[in-house]
């Protein structure tokens, strides 16, 4: 019985210090269960009834009675709330307006898209009245990328975009992630469709904005949730790109947030690019270096 228990004992502590008893759930297993569980809900408290206050003679008094220095003072309380809540709707809408005007867009303005860094032409855009009759009124960009954390998580992914010169566009990507765990390997699939404006650009910079949806399909099981996303692409000097992307939504029962930076060199219609990806699916982080390639036709 002595040795039998030592045994049960020993097996017991074996599997609380190994690596899957230590790791649990790998990173996808929790990301989907984070999904499809809700954020978690906490019952109101329920709050003492209070007993009524007496009212005294001095309080009705003080109750009734009105000074100047009353009016005065609520004026100017109302005059701070507004002036604050200007500042608010300022603040909050600056990622929109303040592109457009730094890059002194004016929409009346035509474009055509161009080979990037064409004929040394700095940037993407032809912009009148220096519009060529050979640019193009659509452009498609394909994306393939590998990425990983060094520590077990990799990423497969792809993105399609389509953009017009009207500004208005489709954004498609999709991603594959695959982790090594001790007892075999992990897969999950995740992206995300989204409609798009171009709402600044110049020559050498634009900035797009659109809605769409998320989707995250684990085991056969698939779930969806609504999706913004902001970005820009940034020309500076042949033959450099910079790109930052970022996607903030929902995806089943819990948040989805997704920044991504990039940089680049083209060499015609190819671009060659590394950065770093991040996927929070609640308070799950998916992250890691990237590198791909990108064509623009």
């Amino acid at each position: 019985m002595r040795v039998s228990g030592l045994i049960l004992a020993a097996c017991l502590l074996i599997t609380a210090v190994s690596p899957q008893s230590a790791q649990g759930f790998g990173k996808l297993a929790k990301a989907s269960a984070a999904v499809d569980e809700s954020d978690g809900y906490s019952p109101p408290k329920k709050e003492r009834p209070s007993k009524p206050r007496k009212k005294r003679e001095a309080d009705v008094h003080f109750h009734y009675s009105h000074s100047s220095d009353d009016c005065e003072d609520t004026s100017f309380e109302g005059a701070v709330s507004a002036a604050f809540a200007q500042l608010f709707i300022i603040g909050a809408t600056s990622p929109w307006w303040g592109p457009n005007t730094a890059l002194a867009d004016d929409s009346a303005e035509q474009a055509s898209f161009q080979t990037p860094y064409y004929d040394d032409y700095h940037g993407l855009l032809d912009i009148e009245p220096f519009c060529t009759e050979d640019g193009r009124h659509t452009q498609v960009e394909f994306l393939a990328d590998y990425g990983t954390d060094f520590s077990g998580l990799q990423r497969y992914g792809g993105q399609f975009q389509l953009d017009s010169v009207s500004r208005w566009g489709i954004d498609s990507e999709f991603d594959n992630f695959i982790e090594d765990l001790p007892n075999g390997d992990d897969q999950l699939w995740m992206g995300d469709a989204n409609v798009t404006y171009r709402f600044a650009q110049n020559e050498s910079m634009t900035f797009h904005t659109g809605l769409g949806f998320n989707w995250m399909s684990d085991a056969g099981q698939n779930d969806f949730g609504w999706n913004f996303t902001y970005g820009f692409d940034l020309f500076p000097r042949k033959p450099w790109v910079i790109r930052g992307v970022m996607d903030l939504g929902r995806l089943g029962d819990t948040s989805r947030v997704h920044v991504r930076t990039d940089v680049g060199v083209v060499w015609k219609n190819a671009e060659f690019f590394v950065g770093y990806d991040l996927e929070r699916i609640s308070t799950v982080n998916l992250q890691g270096m990237t590198a791909g390639v990108q064509f623009r036709f």
